[in-house]
């Protein structure tokens, strides 16, 4: 159970990274590296930006619920304590 929390979180976490950085800010995104407008040209510049942040909430959400969930799974856990 640990193991597939802890995919799931990675993923997040990459999947985050990935879309933040994408996304159109001030100045322009870190898409501009890739080609310039190439999401221009599969979106138009409001549901491209649209589903970028649904994306990114979803995204969030995931991390949060695994976050805890890993979190809880490891309290759960006996560990030898460091200090006796």
């Amino acid at each position: 159970m640990y193991t597939i929390f802890w995919i799931l979180h990675m993923l997040a976490c990459l999947l985050l990274v990935g879309v933040i950085l994408l996304q159109f800010g001030q100045m322009g995104g870190f898409g501009g590296v890739f080609g310039g407008g190439g999401v221009d040209q599969i979106f138009s510049s409001s549901s491209g930006a649209k589903f970028f942040k649904q994306v990114t909430i979803g995204a969030a959400l995931v991390f949060v619920a695994t976050t805890i969930a890993l979190t809880v799974i490891t309290a759960g856990q006996q560990s030898a304590s460091l200090v006796r």
